[in-house]
């Protein structure tokens, strides 16, 4: 018995320093793990003590920085907390304009900048200069108007963030009928000094080599918008004052004027770069913007078309190489409809392979008859010209033979305002002895000159360097089919020939 008890006893003793070996382990295996955890913790909260510091600097920043605020009286969305209305109403408008003044829309709103620096006092001192103009046209009219509406209509908007300051002002005077002005300040934050636009457009990520092609494409993408929308169904002559019919003459005056003028960017009230053609002198041309939203594509940067690039790879030609400047294609004679026809039966063929079907844009020679009447068509020759760059300017002028028996220019006013830009259809006369056109290709500062001809000898077209003849870009006979045109074409240069 006893000896079973002491069995029982050993087994009892094993059991327990089983258990607690066990145990041991256990606890140590806790230990490891609550140690780990704590490791773990220690490395969230040493990087949080890292970034603890930024969180700080980023709240004390915040409490340094002025508060963004609504502009009163700024356009709707304005935000700034260095600009503020001047009420200009308040020292010396009547009490019956006050009500007009203070308006959202058409009032009389003028900013003053709280910048403390000398730009900002330039910049408001000519503001100053805008009010005192203001009083005098006030005193001068005040008793004209028969409304409560003084016909001065002043509004500004600003744009504010942490690197800019960005403040525009439009004006228009109804009594002297002149466009609306537009004028732009902008400075960098926090030291109030003047930046030019390059500087500016950098804070929105645009290099300078960059810049006047984003001008280029959102004018140009402006133009063809406006005249798809608004001008596409015209089918007589007045084509000629499609917005799309004076592109290239807005991209030489701002290939002659670009570098020459600053501030013509702001950025406007919801964060978007405008850049203002409102500063050039474009004379009595209508169908330009007089501000331009611009607009950035990055998978569109080369300055060369697509079209041209098609057709340079299809001949075996360099894009790239500055030998050629130009493609050029003969379409045929028109006279009447049947050769209206047959020319543009031969341009419809390329038109759906190379511009997706769309009409290139137009420059006709017509010529106003002695009587004042409809013009007629100055020409019979059409042909197509595909410049390399795509917002290449292309302009047509009339030549005649002087009496030294020298081509000289003329005035025409049918074609002297007019200059579309990339692809376009020329309708003029060609011969050997006097063409009575000259076109002109130009991008930026590089421009040719030329007047095509056709050889007696062969048929073939005389051209300049630079101008590659493309007629063997295509099979034509096996591609024209009757009757398959465009009828908007069609219809345009059918209504000066006077057959419709």
């Amino acid at each position: 018995m006893k000896r079973n008890f002491k069995i029982l006893i050993i087994l009892m003793l094993a059991v327990a320093i089983f258990s607690g070996c066990k145990k041991e382990g256990s606890s140590s295996k806790l230990v490891n793990e609550n140690t780990n955890n704590t490791n773990n913790t220690s490395n969230i909260n040493n990087a949080d003590k890292k970034k603890s510091p930024e969180k700080d600097s980023n709240k004390t920043g915040s409490k340094d920085k002025k508060v963004l605020r609504p502009v009163k009286g700024a356009k709707i969305g304005s935000m700034s907390s260095y600009v503020e209305d001047r009420e200009i109403w308040n020292d010396f408008m009547d009490e019956k304009y006050i009500a007009s003044a203070k308006r959202d829309n058409f009032g009389i709103h003028l900013p003053r900048i709280l910048l403390d620096s000398k730009d900002a006092k330039a910049a408001n001192a000519e503001i100053d200069e805008m009010v005192e103009n203001i009083k005098n046209i006030y005193e001068t009219h005040k008793d004209d108007s028969e409304s409560a509406d003084l016909g001065i209509y002043l509004s500004f908007s600003t744009y504010q963030d942490e690197n800019i300051l960005s403040v525009m002002i439009e004006s228009y005077d109804y009594w002297q009928d002149d466009p609306a002005d537009y004028i732009a300040y902008n400075f960098s934050l926090p030291d109030g000094k003047f930046i030019d636009d390059y500087k500016l457009m950098s804070n929105f990520g645009v290099d300078a080599d960059d810049l006047l092609g984003i001008v280029e494409d959102s004018l140009r993408e402006r133009q063809d918008l406006t005249t798809g929308l608004y001008y596409s169904d015209v089918l007589d002559n007045t084509f000629i004052y499609n917005p799309s019919n004076y592109t290239g003459m807005v991209l030489n005056t701002l290939w002659d004027k670009f570098r020459s003028i600053d501030h013509q960017i702001y950025i406007d009230e919801v964060g978007k770069p405008n850049f203002l053609f409102s500063q050039y002198d474009l004379g009595n041309m209508g169908f330009y913007p007089v501000t331009l939203n611009l607009k950035s594509n990055s998978f569109n940067k080369n300055p060369i078309s697509d079209e041209y690039l098609r057709m340079a790879r299809k001949l075996g030609i360099d894009s790239t190489d500055k030998k050629y400047k130009a493609f050029i294609i003969y379409l045929g004679s028109v006279y009447d409809e049947d050769s209206l026809k047959r020319t543009l039966e031969k341009l419809y063929p390329w038109s759906s392979l190379f511009l997706d079907y769309e009409d290139p844009n137009m420059l006709i020679s017509m010529k106003e008859s002695k009587g004042g009447d409809m013009p007629f068509l100055n020409g019979a020759e059409c042909y197509l010209i595909i410049p390399k760059y795509r917002n290449a300017s292309v302009s047509l002028k009339e030549l005649e033979i002087s009496q030294d028996g020298k081509l000289k220019e003329v005035d025409n006013y049918l074609l002297d305002n007019n200059a579309c830009a990339g692809t376009t259809f020329i309708c003029q006369n060609i011969s050997e002895i006097a063409p009575n056109g000259k076109i002109t290709i130009r991008y930026r500062d590089d421009v040719l000159e030329f007047s095509p001809s056709i050889s007696l000898k062969d048929g073939s077209l005389i051209l300049p360097k630079g101008v590659f003849n493309a007629e063997d870009i295509l099979d034509w006979n096996s591609l024209v089919e009757e009757d398959l045109y465009s009828y908007t074409m069609f219809e345009r240069i059918n209504f000066i020939l006077g057959v419709g």
